[in-house]
């Protein structure tokens, strides 16, 4: 008899846990905050500073080489980026992650934009890689990022995404045809 009621007890004991854990979840679930921030943009002109998250960066200049790809009919576009790390933590500045373009406004990620022909065409050109660095808190780097863009453009938004976490928020430098430099080859 004893065994018996000591497993009626227990039997009660675990139900009662499971009824006031399910309560709790069923609570925890319905308390819950959506914690997901608004996309930011910042709308930035050729050649002025503009900030987000600690990251500054001015778009020196956006360059027309004259180079047409061969694979896509598309022509190159140099952009001379400078990036200044304001935060208080080393970040990355690749052109892989860190950039994307939008053509007369299609959106492209950069490995549709900035591709590795692009890019061996930027060190044919002027002897340089891309940027690819790691920034350290309170200092600068100056680089180049090459993309494709169709030739017959309007409107170029090129984008800085300083916290690849957040894809959504950046910087956008608007450019026109008009705008682009003839690029120099230096020697």
């Amino acid at each position: 008899m004893y065994v018996n009621k000591n497993k009626k007890i227990l039997s009660i004991l675990l139900a009662g846990f499971m009824i006031l854990s399910a309560g709790c979840q069923s609570q925890s679930k319905n308390s819950q905050i959506e914690t997901t921030a608004p996309a930011v943009e910042i709308q930035a002109e050729l050649g002025k500073e503009a900030e987000y998250g600690g990251m500054k960066l001015t778009v020196l200049s956006a360059e027309d080489p004259e180079i047409i790809m061969e694979q896509s009919g598309k022509m190159a576009v140099f952009f001379q980026v400078q990036i200044n790390n304001s935060t208080d933590e080393t970040i990355p500045a690749n052109w892989l992650n860190n950039f994307a373009l939008a053509v007369d406004g299609t959106e492209y990620d950069s490995d549709v934009c900035c591709t590795i022909p692009v890019m061996k065409k930027l060190y044919d050109f002027y002897g340089i890689d891309a940027m690819n660095e790691e920034i350290p808190a309170g200092q600068s780097a100056t680089g180049y990022i090459a993309c494709e863009a169709d030739k017959d453009f309007q409107e170029l938004a090129f984008h800085y995404i300083p916290k690849t976490t957040d894809r959504a928020s950046m910087i956008t430098v608007t450019v026109t045809k008009d705008q682009l430099e003839k690029a120099e080859k230096k020697s």
